[in-house]
């Protein structure tokens, strides 16, 4: 098992998998990702205000 070592984002003792514990990983994802859609948004109204008009996403098979 891991040993007890400190995170380097919240500074907790806990067991890590790397440099990083797991619940400062899932904020960090929560927020790359939370980022990425905001991106889409904001590129897809420059687009519309140059006159393009986006397509659609494609569907996604679930």
């Amino acid at each position: 098992m891991a040993d007890a070592k400190k995170c380097m984002i919240c500074g907790k003792a806990a067991p890590l998998k790397g440099a990083i514990c797991d619940p400062c990983q899932d904020r960090i994802r929560r927020e790359a990702m939370g980022q990425q859609a905001g991106e889409r948004a904001q590129a897809e109204q420059e687009l519309k205000k140059q006159g393009v008009t986006p397509a659609p996403p494609p569907e996604r098979k679930k």
